[in-house]
């Protein structure tokens, strides 16, 4: 992957990966301090939808974790950009999320991983996250209502979810309910007066993502 060196340049490094069958488009954040022993993997929103890894909530992701010196990957799922192969509802999205992770752990086996995502992108970390030796999940608006966010077991690793009361897309009561039937119960940060994708809360939802990371990891 040969991503030691982009490390020790702070700031935004376009590249491309190898994924399980073809090309990925892929965006490096490197923090200003690269000493965090974490590295986060990030997904985004529909393919089919328009979802790519310019979307502002996954970026605002990449930022926050960049704040907190942790470096992070996002790309752009397959068929998306200039990313190849085509759309696999979840599932080729998230073979690839992993082999992006192993393959960074070839260079930095020390690292610990993170996944995040927001809409369909929280789907690809979660199931990347409940096959791996993950450390952290985060999944902002998960559409529980449309995939299967119980057919993998993670591990009772600290899973985050974050949830707008307002959401168009994802029913905010279905997330709420499906956090709280868990074992152990999953910690939900809910915004009040919020959208699906965040409208004028995006400064909010980093300070806050930042915060809960805070409580729960030594970084």
């Amino acid at each position: 992957m040969q991503i030691t060196e982009k490390l020790a340049i702070p700031g935004e490094h376009p590249l491309f990966l190898q994924g399980a069958i073809g090309k990925l488009e892929a965006v490096l954040t490197a923090p200003e301090q690269n000493h965090s022993a974490f590295v986060a993997f990030l997904g985004h929103p529909h393919s089919l939808q328009g979802g790519t890894m310019s979307n502002k909530v996954v970026t605002t992701l990449a930022r926050a974790f960049k704040e907190l010196g942790i470096p992070s990957l996002r790309f752009n799922f397959r068929g998306v950009g200039q990313s190849e192969g085509a759309y696999d509802s979840g599932i080729g999205e998230s073979e690839d999320m992993l082999i992006l992770a192993r393959e960074w752990q070839k260079e930095q086996p020390e690292k610990k991983l993170i996944f995040a995502g927001f809409s369909f992108g929280s789907y690809v970390a979660y199931r990347a996250a409940a096959q791996s030796d993950s450390q952290f999940l985060i999944t902002i608006a998960p559409p529980v209502h449309h995939y299967d966010y119980r057919e993998l077991n993670p591990a009772p690793y600290p899973w985050l979810m974050i949830q707008g009361d307002e959401d168009e897309v994802v029913p905010a009561a279905l997330v709420f309910d499906f956090a709280s039937q868990s074992t152990p119960e999953i910690p939900v940060i809910r915004f009040a007066n919020t959208g699906h994708f965040f409208h004028g809360k995006l400064i909010e939802l980093k300070t806050k993502l930042m915060e809960f990371i805070r409580s729960q990891v030594v970084l």
